[in-house]
């Protein structure tokens, strides 16, 4: 392969950093696809052309730098149309790829558990549907012959958009089987009144890096964009010995395609239904308030930006920003700087995750009779300290939510 040839657009006025900084992260992108860049080109954009997104002019400039740089493939970092996708591709005479495209190929090459290849394969299938219709509607246009008579190749397409219809209808089954049984398992945690802590923040901030720090998960923590799709919770004891469940999550991004926010909606669940949310920010990120802003943007939407209790601010070896990193340490969370990877801030986050439930827990001691059935009640509700036997009676001393401590007041 020779190579893929990057268009990147400015719109008038922008900001040259920020659009820099989402400029590299598209590099990030094609890099994690392991694709090499031979040529790119970058345009202002006055108004995005119905046809062919960008002008005539630039596209025929592109044409020209593309056959210089030998490129096999085009990708523009954008969201087109499949009519402006097709229009290009005849001008340009490569394929063309756009962000979504790059994501999608991205969640495919990195879903690793069976939900998470469900989703994608959904997700690109919706991608590719709408990409046939238009081939389909551009034949039925250009065809002659006998009126209403289809060609060989509108039929073809049909039957590709049949076939494709009938796979996403499989699809959203095994999927629904899929989230039922996690939901089951939801459930069960809840019954249970486990704890659980949900972590959060921009892809590549360290999240999955912190979950194995924290309970020796396994999981693949790799420097690269969207290394770890797949939701995993664990079981942890704190240091005030609470037990809780610690869960990582899909990370989020700028531009992040609604279809892919849509086909990982049972990730995000993790975020939704966690007692407090950590975010993680990495500070080493050139743009690190803006990725913090983006993530509790998300979280707002999701409705749980008031359950974000903890903020780790990782990377601390590495700073980019300062001006960044001082924003980053006065927002309004428990704050703790560290460096996981090189085994900075573990203690610091343990101590603030057991603030955090020792805000939500108390402990009690219940004294009932010998024959009462209170040592299964409080272990369903909480976790038990002590027992204490007597003749007639026994005590019971457990560290409980306080939301439930009225069950067991006299």
């Amino acid at each position: 392969m020779s190579g893929v040839f990057l268009i990147t657009l400015r719109s008038i006025g922008e900001d040259d950093r920020i659009q820099g900084i989402r400029d590299e992260e598209m590099k990030s992108l094609i890099s994690t696809l392991g694709l090499e860049i031979a040529g790119e080109i970058s345009f202002t954009l006055k108004e995005i052309s119905v046809s062919t997104y960008i002008g005539k002019g630039q596209a025929e400039e592109c044409l020209i730098a593309i056959r210089a740089s030998e490129a096999d493939e085009v990708i523009i970092n954008a969201f087109i149309s499949p009519r402006q996708e097709k229009n290009l591709e005849s001008i340009l005479g490569v394929p063309i790829s756009d962000r979504e495209a790059v994501i999608l190929s991205i969640f495919f090459q990195n879903a690793r558990s069976r939900e998470a290849r469900l989703q994608i394969e959904k997700a690109e299938a919706e991608y590719l549907r709408p990409r046939l219709a238009d081939r389909e509607a551009r034949l039925s246009q250009q065809r002659g012959g006998v009126r209403g008579a289809k060609g060989e190749g509108e039929r073809k397409i049909e039957l590709e958009r049949r076939l494709i219809d009938q796979r996403i209808h499989t699809l959203d089954r095994e999927i629904k089987a899929v989230e039922n049984v996690r939901k089951t398992q939801r459930k069960e945690r809840e019954k249970r009144r486990v704890f659980s802590f949900a972590l959060t923040g921009y892809t590549n901030a360290g999240k999955s890096t912190i979950l194995n720090a924290l309970t020796d998960a396994g999981v693949l923590a790799e420097n690269k964009l969207f290394a770890t799709l797949d939701t995993t919770t664990r079981a942890l004891k704190l240091p005030n010995g609470q037990n809780v469940l610690l869960s990582d999550t899909v990370g989020f991004i700028s531009d992040l395609p609604e279809v892919l926010i849509k086909a990982f909606s049972s990730t995000l669940e993790e975020a939704l239904s966690a007692d407090a949310i950590i975010i993680v920010a990495d500070a080493s990120h050139p743009d690190a308030y803006g990725c913090l802003r983006k993530t509790k943007e998300t979280l707002d939407n999701l409705g749980v930006l008031d359950k974000a209790k903890i903020l780790v601010i990782n990377k601390t070896d590495d700073i980019y920003d300062d001006i960044a990193y001082a924003s980053l340490i006065k927002e309004p969370f428990i704050i703790v700087e560290a460096s996981i990877k090189n085994g900075i801030g573990k203690k610091e986050l343990l101590e603030a995750m057991s603030e955090v439930t020792d805000e939500a827990f108390m402990d009690i001691s219940v004294t009932e009779p010998v024959s009462s059935d209170i040592i299964s009640r409080l272990a369903k509700d909480g976790d038990i300290r002590s027992i204490d036997y007597s003749d007639t009676e026994v005590t019971v001393k457990a560290r409980i939510r306080k939301d439930m401590a009225s069950k067991y007041r006299r």
